[in-house]
């Protein structure tokens, strides 16, 4: 699970309410008690310009549950207005199949099933005297 969506779960009962990055952090220690990591609100804080929410730093780190007012002070979003990152899967049209151009994959693997079984799965070990030649001498 991601910082923003522990951050998204822990204050959906605290919508509208201006919090600190500390009441913040405990709102998560208290939805998951069981989480080690970090919590970064600052990663989820968004500001409000003229061409609308923005990260506050040149990329975005999570999606936008929190809106930044100022120093150590963030509103919690409404679900509604919560502004989502886009993710990096890109869905196909709908109505038209995807079309790839079909590549050999099956020529590479065997060439290298060959290599590990020109290999010996054990090394060569000297073949062992007879006791009777050892006791000889």
């Amino acid at each position: 699970m991601s910082n923003s969506s522990r951050i998204e779960v822990a204050t959906r009962k605290h919508v509208g309410a201006t919090l600190t990055n500390e009441q913040v952090v405990e709102l998560v220690k208290v939805a998951y008690p069981d989480w080690k990591g970090g919590t970064y609100p600052s990663d989820v804080a968004y500001k409000q310009t003229e061409q609308g929410m923005v990260p506050r730093g040149a990329s975005a780190y999570g999606d936008g549950v929190l809106l930044y007012l100022g120093e150590n002070q963030f509103k919690v979003l409404p679900t509604e207005q919560i502004v989502r990152r886009p993710t990096k899967a890109k869905a196909a049209p709908a109505g038209k199949p995807e079309t790839t151009p079909a590549t050999p994959v099956a020529a590479p693997a065997a060439e290298k099933k060959e290599a590990v079984k020109a290999t010996p799965a054990k090394p060569p070990v000297a073949p062992k005297k007879a006791t009777a030649d050892r006791h000889a001498s």
